[in-house]
């Protein structure tokens, strides 16, 4: 590996993993329980701005008694929606992956009571019911807006109808020819429009992780690039600091690699990356990741080994190479070798000191006469005298 490689590799490495980072902050769980605070908050503002009319006559007029039990069902029902979300209950419900669905049904059930228990105000309460598929904005399919809206107005159906049975005077033409009739055209066209912004969102998710995967593969080899490399290793590297586990770090370079595209090609050298990193792939476990770094360039790293463990792992590595015939061009078996360094994570070392000391083995290798592997010991923390550890210091 050339120095301005390995520098580059080392300084993108800060750059990377911060930008790893920020791409975990989109946590689905805390987007749940966002909507669900939010859900929450609308249903509790009818009750604090109507407080200072409780107990008056008024166009509605409403007594402590009813606010009260009211307040009670309300917070008793978006109780239980966070009863099922916090345990982590809404992974059972497969038909509700976002959890919208079953807390818009639990509102609809609310507004029913809204409407019996103020029928006066029921064409305000049913101007709530937008507001409520509004949470679902992007994420409500046509078929699930139809579901709801068709809950919706059977509810309210119903509750005119116990309201009618009571003696509550219902204009049932009315009802239907300037109530539901426009409530249920209006809620079709909102979710035709939610369901073109659910698809808009689903090509944008799909081009964005097509973004991220290009972002973070190699095009030749489809291996993960650089990038990805510092990325995983900057977030490794962290984890075995905090739980003292170690890792190892391997280079593998292609000897005469340059002479190889002069003599056959660029197509046969582009070959030749594509082979080897199959090669690569074969011999890794899963929790292992190889990496193409630039040129005839991999980085393997290795979680939980140390450089012992991994030496055997990339000497079979070497040997499958040596004994591989490539498919394309006039290469003979044993013309394609490798060099690899490899050495292992130690102390608080900072990925780049491994990625160094790894190019320095892989150096060796090469000025050693190449085909072969060198494995390097990893770097201790220099002791610190009994005197001078405040573990050990005598008070």
């Amino acid at each position: 590996m050339t120095g301005d490689r390995l520098m580059m590799a080392i300084e993108t490495g800060a750059d990377t993993a911060a930008w790893g980072a920020a791409r975990a902050t989109r946590d689905p769980r805390s987007i749940k329980r966002r909507g669900v605070l939010l859900g929450t908050a609308g249903f509790m503002i009818p009750f604090i701005t109507g407080l200072p009319f409780v107990g008056r006559a008024g166009v509605v007029p409403v007594t402590w008694g009813e606010w009260l039990f009211t307040l009670s069902v309300v917070l008793g029902t978006w109780g239980l929606m966070w009863c099922l979300l916090l345990p982590g209950f809404d992974k059972l419900m497969s038909f509700d992956p976002n959890f919208l669905i079953v807390p818009s049904a639990a509102s609809a059930i609310l507004l029913w009571l809204f409407v019996y228990m103020y029928p006066e105000s029921r064409l305000v309460v049913l101007q709530g019911w937008f507001v409520v598929l509004l949470f679902g904005a992007s994420l409500f399919s046509l078929k699930e807006v139809v579901a709801l809206n068709t809950f919706m107005v059977a509810g309210y159906l119903v509750t005119l109808g116990v309201l009618y049975a009571g003696g509550h005077p219902v204009s049932w033409p009315f009802e239907a020819g300037v109530v539901i009739f426009p409530f249920v055209l209006f809620t079709f066209f909102c979710g035709t429009v939610l369901e073109r912004l659910r698809r808009e969102r689903v090509e944008m998710k799909a081009l964005r992780n097509q973004l991220s995967h290009l972002a973070l593969t190699d095009r030749l080899t489809d291996l993960p690039n650089r990038r990805h490399f510092d990325d995983y290793s900057a977030h490794h590297s962290a984890l075995c600091l905090r739980s003292g586990a170690t890792y190892a770090v391997g280079l593998i370079d292609v000897d005469h690699f340059k002479e190889i595209n002069d003599s056959q090609g660029h197509v046969v050298g582009d070959r030749v990356l594509v082979e080897l990193a199959q090669i690569v792939r074969r011999h890794l476990r899963q929790s292992d990741l190889a990496a193409r770094l630039g040129g005839d360039e991999f980085a393997v790293l290795f979680a939980g080994t140390n450089a012992s463990e991994a030496g055997v792992v990339l000497n079979r590595i070497l040997l499958a190479v040596s004994s591989h015939c490539f498919s394309d061009g006039g290469l003979a078996r044993g013309q394609v070798t490798v060099s690899v360094g490899v050495t292992a994570s130690g102390g608080e070392e900072t990925p780049g000191d491994v990625l160094r000391r790894a190019d320095a083995e892989l150096y060796t290798a090469k000025d050693s006469g190449r085909n072969r592997l060198v494995v390097g010991a990893a770097r201790s923390l220099p002791e610190v005298p009994a005197s001078e550890d405040p573990a050990l210091r005598q008070g």
